[in-house]
């Protein structure tokens, strides 16, 4: 750790730069799926892969570059990902056809995987263990502004200038912060005398991608495609614990899961957001098919989870660091799964101010929920593994927004659908699909309370600087 007082809160900004921009862009082009399909001339079908490349490539590479951070050194994978990302953005804005934005969304991909592999462990690392918490809160909130910001801002961007420049803004801050991270990050620790796990890398590369693939695959749980890239998934894990399990520098140290903490922190952690992308992915549909709203109005609604999660994610993560207890977590994981509920009984006549609160109360059991278990998952590890530890987190958070919008959507549609056969109007068929499918996240919120509960009554923290 630094001896400048200082550096800690210079790193955090440059880490928070970098997060914010990355976790900006698993969001923000949601909004603008309309205006691209009717700009490029295609489908929904296609078009929804600008979406899904960007978190495919993400979460596939994630624990790959957070490894090679681990050996070859942080400041250098994070100002890469920086610059990658911000070139990649570019490349975006100049799209002529839907297939350029996918594959230069996958350019974008890799930088922002390298930036979010790395920005928990730098924290970590300048920190001492007993701000973590607290540290870590303050990044959880820029993670989560990020993610619900995208949609407000988008919305604007997109009504004043057009869709090019939601990629355009990634431009001058991508290359400011890359000029800061330059000047302000320390060179951190080498282990070059460390091999990289080439064949473990491969495996699970190919594990990951089979298992999303079938996730998001538009056939249904029943087809020929989901279940050959299930099995293509199982073979790959296994090859992969195989080789871990003999592999001298293995590219995980499987170990680790033997941890409870680490192992039922990652799991609640994952569950938290396949909770939360059913709300993302439902209330743009709700309040604009349903209730008529605009664009920016449905970004302004969005923003009350947020600016909530901007207050208490600190604060819990300071209470975390005072009290070292796993309570705090799991009260937020119940209080997002209450939050849920209320939710899915919002029908058409809910005023604009109760659908404000409904979703600041969800912003409030985030805000809780997240800054506690990341300092578990980040204090579970050694200080040469903090960026694998960096890549599970977020790698646990973007296999959970893709499960949860799979999952979500899958119910809204097949409910929906059914109501309508059954003759009830568009808008009572809508509602009761709208219903289930957020009555099944408050369940499996309900189920990270549990998950949470067994990691036992206090933290085992680890003083890594």
């Amino acid at each position: 750790m630094n001896d400048n007082p200082n550096y800690k809160w210079k790193a955090m900004f440059v880490v928070s730069i970098g997060v914010f921009m990355a976790t900006l862009d698993s969001s923000i082009i949601n909004i603008s799926l309309p205006t691209l399909t009717k700009y490029f001339s295609t489908d929904i079908t296609t078009i929804q892969w600008v979406i899904l490349s960007y978190l495919l490539t993400i979460t596939a590479l994630l624990l790959t570059l957070g490894r090679i951070s681990d050996i070859y050194g942080r400041k250098p994978v994070f100002i890469l990902g920086l610059l990658i990302f911000t070139f990649g953005s570019g490349l975006c804005s100049f799209s002529a056809t839907a297939g350029q934005l996918i594959a230069f969304r996958v350019v974008q991909g890799l930088g922002a995987a390298m930036i979010m592999a790395n920005g928990p462990a730098i924290i970590t690392q300048v920190f001492p263990h007993t701000e973590r918490g607290k540290a870590l809160g303050l990044i959880g909130t820029v993670v989560s502004i990020g993610f619900m910001a995208g949609p407000a801002l988008g919305g604007f961007l997109i009504d004043w200038i057009g869709w090019q420049s939601i990629f355009y803004i990634n431009i001058p801050i991508g290359l400011l912060g890359t000029v800061y991270a330059l000047k302000t990050l320390n060179p951190d620790e080498v282990h070059a005398e460390q091999k990289f796990d080439i064949l473990g890398a491969v495996f699970m590369f190919i594990s990951l991608t089979t298992l999303l693939l079938g996730i998001t695959n538009s056939h249904g749980v029943g087809s020929l495609e989901f279940l050959g890239l299930i099995v293509i998934f199982i073979v790959f894990l296994l090859l992969f614990i195989i080789v871990e399990n003999s592999a001298i520098q293995p590219m995980i140290e499987l170990s680790l899961f033997r941890n409870r903490p680490f192992s039922a922190s990652n799991v609640s952690g994952f569950l938290s957001f396949v909770a939360m992308s059913g709300v993302v992915l439902l209330i743009p549909f709700y309040l604009k098919d349903l209730l008529g709203y605009s664009d920016r109005h449905v970004g302004l609604v969005y923003m009350s989870i947020p600016l909530v999660m901007a207050l208490v994610a600190p604060l819990s993560g300071w209470m975390s660091d005072k009290t070292n207890s796993f309570k705090l977590s799991s009260a937020g994981m119940a209080i997002t799964g209450l939050a849920l509920f209320l939710i899915s009984n919002l029908g058409m006549d809910s005023s604009f101010f109760d659908i404000v609160i409904r979703l600041g109360l969800v912003g409030l059991g985030m805000g809780l929920f997240q800054s506690p278990n990341n300092s578990i998952v980040m204090g579970a590890v050694p200080k040469n593994r903090l960026g694998i530890a960096g890549g599970m987190l977020a790698m646990v958070r973007n296999l959970g927004m893709v499960t949860g919008v799979a999952i979500s959507g899958a119910i809204f549609t097949r409910s929906s659908y059914s109501l309508e056969i059954a003759g009830f109007a568009r808008e009572s068929a809508f509602l009761g699909g709208f219903h289930d499918a957020l009555i099944v996240t408050a369940i499996i919120c309900g189920i990270g309370v549990l998950t949470s509960l067994v990691r036992g009554e206090k933290i085992r923290s680890i003083d890594q600087n």
